[in-house]
């Protein structure tokens, strides 16, 4: 797969490629989580690299490079705002790899900034990440989100897991709002229909999309290298699925994957699987094109 390495955003057309990695797991430490989410872009780029070229089509692919964790936390979220803002101003389409969810925030406050409003936020998680506190942690960038401006109703999350989410974080995203869907035994193919019906809503509202995904939402057979793994949860079939309905929608702006931690991940399995979503994503969006 070919690869430029992105110097000035002022080089990038519209309809170009960008991968940024956000190197920070500040947020996963102070949440309890297992750390390795710092490595997670370098083992996404080696997978994803590796990949057949066909799901890039004529499109050109650029590195940005990662955003380091060696900065002031917010200072270093701002970094990220701005990467992925210019990346939009210019056109083209950022595929970010973090890290802690919390990264994620600066991804949202980046597609705030260069549409001039709130983005919608399609979110495939575990969990609910609504933990009130604007400190580092993993488990709260949605409530960050909300906090500055996000209209509840514009944010989905699907592929929740009852037991791991606290009542008092459920109560406040619906107290805000939200779109909460939470996984029943037995139903694969709801949270794929979920995340497709939220994807026609904000289409016929005009609302430009943050899809994000958290790798531990996937069942730990097919993610054990994530920071908080799950017996249960999505199926890959079902990743896959909502990646091309993401990648088939052109109201998506910018999709990010979350919380890969390769030394927890000694077979590359997780890192593969990372890499095969965004590849459907990519393939989708070509054929919609």
């Amino acid at each position: 797969m070919r690869v430029q390495t992105l110097m000035e955003p002022e080089s990038l057309q519209p309809g170009d490629v960008v991968l940024l990695g956000l190197c920070n797991e500040q947020g996963v430490i102070a949440n309890g989580g297992r750390p390795g989410a710092a490595q997670g872009p370098k083992a996404f780029r080696k997978a994803f690299f590796r990949l057949d070229a066909a799901c890039l089509g004529p499109r050109r692919l650029w590195d940005a490079g990662d955003v380091p964790s060696d900065a002031p936390y917010e200072a270093f979220l701002e970094a990220a705002a701005a990467t992925v803002s210019a990346c939009l101003k210019q056109g083209a389409l950022p595929i970010v790899v973090g890290g802690g969810h919390d990264c994620s925030y600066g991804n949202y406050l980046g597609l705030s900034d260069a549409l001039g409003s709130a983005p919608a936020v399609i979110a495939v998680d575990a969990h609910l990440d609504m933990r009130p506190t604007h400190a580092p942690s993993s488990g709260n960038p949605f409530f960050r989100m909300l906090e500055h401006g996000l209209p509840g109703d514009q944010l989905v999350e699907v592929g929740l897991i009852p037991w791991v989410n606290a009542t008092q974080h459920r109560q406040f995203g619906e107290n805000r709002g939200a779109h909460l869907h939470f996984l029943e035994p037995g139903q694969a193919q709801v949270p794929v229909d979920q995340a497709s019906q939220a994807l026609r809503r904000f289409e016929t509202q005009g609302k430009r999309v943050l899809a994000t995904f958290d790798l531990d939402a996937f069942e730990a057979a097919h993610t054990p290298g994530v920071s908080a793994v799950n017996p249960w949860g999505l199926t890959a079939d079902a990743g896959l699925a909502m990646a091309r309905a993401f990648g088939a929608c052109p109201s998506v702006a910018c999709l990010d994957l979350m919380e890969l931690a390769p030394p927890l991940d000694p077979d590359g399995r997780t890192s593969r699987f990372a890499a095969f979503l965004v590849a459907a994503f990519l393939e989708a969006r070509l054929r919609a094109q």
